[in-house]
């Protein structure tokens, strides 16, 4: 009877040690889909915000500004004092 016993609790710890490797084996694949899943979102993101956004030009303007109207100075200044 007692080699029951004995035979019974290793089939259990065996049985324990194999489930032990399964649960750390789909944790690593668990880390890594989520890992390779953050980086394809950054990726995503990215090439949308550099295919998207759009690209930042020069505004500088040629030539001579004296041909504002006082006027349209003014208003230039009251829109530019809002901001």
């Amino acid at each position: 009877m007692e080699k029951d016993y004995k035979t019974e609790l290793q089939a259990m710890t065996e049985g324990l040690a194999e489930w032990c490797h399964r649960r750390e084996r789909q944790r690593q694949r668990a880390t890594r889909t989520l890992i390779g899943a953050a980086v394809l979102a950054v990726a995503v993101t990215v090439t949308a915000v550099a295919l998207l956004v759009p690209q930042n030009t020069d505004t500088f303007v040629e030539g001579d500004l004296q041909c504002c109207t006082a006027e349209a100075c003014d208003r230039t200044t009251q829109i530019l004092a809002k901001i």
